[in-house]
């Protein structure tokens, strides 16, 4: 054949573009992303351009059907610890765990709230262990709602979540409340086995103590002194006024008031491995009752926020 005729160059022509659109099809099908379809291939295809999947994409295809994070997001875990040697590293595995196939950009202040047992050693002979670990320590004992505060204060990432030290949320619950992180401005984690992880008596303790809380702030929600995953920029401008076991109420009543959005997300507890709790306490239980009085302060606006 004559390749200088014009009609054999166009025959050339039209074969090297036919050749050329089948290897972009192949690269686009190889590329693709599910929700473009065979017309957005074609176009990629065509135009010489094959869009390639999109940070976001990969981490759901890693992860699998049914996950809920499509965006990255950055999470401070805040690990208040009293005396919690046994259990401080059981947490720690729980929460890296959790978070280690999630897209979050996450970083984990343990706050040593004056312990006497060596806690905060075993979290500084870990920092190897545990690279996103950075530990602050008290001088003395504050309180949960003062160490609260001080890992807020610390805190660089764009939500924030409390996880207390003593090892009772398993990974794949605390994943299914880190997985929501995004979808409302707090996610709020409530107990669905509390009658079958804790005592009767605590448990009863509890429900009133959400049912009051409740009646007081006109709401419907199932518990105030759980897990919580709030915006960084709304708790550190809140003024935090409790120190005992009933902050977290004070802390959900107020940022509810500045933020439009919520879900609850229900969460297993599981028993502790070792120690004792220490919640079920006179004092604490004094802090709660005041913490009540703090709320009626609130809906009466007689209290600063």
């Amino acid at each position: 054949m004559d390749l200088q005729s014009g009609g054999a160059r166009r025959t050339v022509r039209v074969h090297l573009r036919a050749v050329g659109l089948r290897d972009r099809l192949r690269l686009a099908r190889r590329t693709r992303l599910p929700d473009r379809g065979i017309v957005g291939e074609l176009r990629s295809a065509v135009s010489g351009r094959v869009r390639k999947p999109s940070s976001a994409h990969l981490c759901d295809r890693r992860r699998g059907k049914g996950a809920r994070v499509t965006n990255a997001h950055s999470l401070s875990v805040i690990v208040p610890a009293y005396n919690e040697a046994d259990n401080i590293l059981g947490t720690l595995e729980s929460v890296t765990t959790a978070l280690a196939p999630l897209p979050i950009d996450y970083e984990i202040l343990v706050v040593d709230d004056g312990s006497s047992d060596g806690t905060g050693d075993v979290v500084r002979a870990n920092v190897d262990r545990f690279p996103r670990v950075t530990l602050l320590v008290n001088p003395r004992n504050l309180g949960f709602g003062s160490t609260y505060r001080r890992g807020v204060d610390a805190a660089t990432r764009e939500h924030l979540v409390m996880v207390h030290g003593d090892n009772a949320w398993s990974a794949d619950t605390l994943r299914a409340l880190f997985t929501r992180v995004g979808d409302a401005d707090i996610i709020i984690g409530f107990t669905r086995n509390m009658w079958r992880s804790r005592p009767l008596g605590r448990t009863v303790i509890s429900k009133a103590f959400t049912l009051l809380v409740n009646i007081i702030t006109g709401r419907r929600l199932k518990y105030y002194n759980g897990l919580q995953v709030h915006r960084a920029g709304v708790l550190k401008g809140l003024a935090i006024q409790s120190s005992g076991y009933g902050f977290q109420a004070e802390v959900l009543v107020k940022a509810l008031r500045r933020t439009r959005t919520f879900v609850e997300v229900p969460m297993d507890l599981t028993e502790r491995a070792r120690g004792e709790s220490k919640a079920f306490r006179v004092k604490n239980a004094v802090d709660v009752l005041r913490t009540i009085g703090l709320l009626c302060d609130i809906e009466w606006g007689l209290a600063k926020e």
